[in-house]
């Protein structure tokens, strides 16, 4: 029988594997909205905006609850992370609710061309920032680089996130929400060439996040042994 412990983490995994999949593909959303181009550009952000636009906001309940629980149950280690990696976290929670806001303001305020490419920017800026930094966060706290003595926090505030390991992690969680989103947008798209548009850039964003993954891998030698000598030993992984 499994602790109480054990039974809340693995609450929180999977609640964190919830956010990823389906926050994770709106923030997708987000980059190809950014690098949407071509004679289809305006039919590719429609699509991307009619996709997410339903959902958005709910998907945010799992990383709360992935918050609440951390809070309650693991109170120490709550007070370590929110101290240890509050820039990184902050700067997070400003692009997502950025990202929210120009979400909306996009669609209901002026129609005005000057307006909405405003609005897009920062929609598309925000979606690109939120993953790196939630993947810092999670890759700051896999490397296990927070010291904690006499309930203190000894390593200060840069020096968890401030390193190789957490910002691959990051990009790799960015590579990783957009190949999501687009395998989302291809699945979405009624129209043929729409639907070819995102199925290429899901082909292209899987590489990356090979890419990215051995890259990650790599660097955890360093930068996460723990979690490499884990991968390593487990069949599964």
């Amino acid at each position: 029988m499994p602790s109480l412990e054990l039974i809340v983490a693995g609450v929180m995994l999977v609640a964190l594997i919830f956010y990823a999949l389906l926050a994770g593909a709106d923030f997708g959303g987000g980059v190809w909205d950014l690098l949407a181009a071509g004679p289809r550009a305006s039919q590719q952000r429609a699509l991307i905006a009619g996709a997410i636009g339903p959902i958005w906001e709910a998907n945010h309940v799992w990383v709360i609850l992935v918050i609440v629980l951390l809070f309650t149950a693991f109170p120490p280690a709550f007070v370590a992370i929110m101290t240890a990696l509050h820039i990184p976290l902050t700067i997070m929670l400003i692009g997502i609710v950025l990202r929210g806001a120009a979400f909306t303001f996009r669609t209901y305020d002026s129609q005005a061309d000057a307006v909405q490419r405003r609005w897009s920017r920062v929609f598309a800026i925000a979606s690109v920032v939120t993953p790196i930094m939630l993947g810092v966060f999670i890759g700051a706290i896999a490397s296990g680089a927070i010291t904690v003595e006499n309930e203190i926090v000894t390593s200060g505030f840069f020096a968890a996130w401030l390193a190789p390991f957490p910002w691959a992690v990051g990009v790799f969680a960015l590579v990783l929400f957009a190949f999501l989103a687009a395998v989302y947008l291809t699945v979405e798209a009624t129209d043929a060439e729409l639907r070819e548009d995102f199925r290429r850039r899901a082909l292209g964003a899987a590489v990356g996040v090979g890419i990215m993954a051995l890259i990650v891998f790599l660097l955890s030698g360093s930068g996460a042994p723990r979690i490499r000598d884990g991968i390593s030993a487990s069949v599964w992984a």
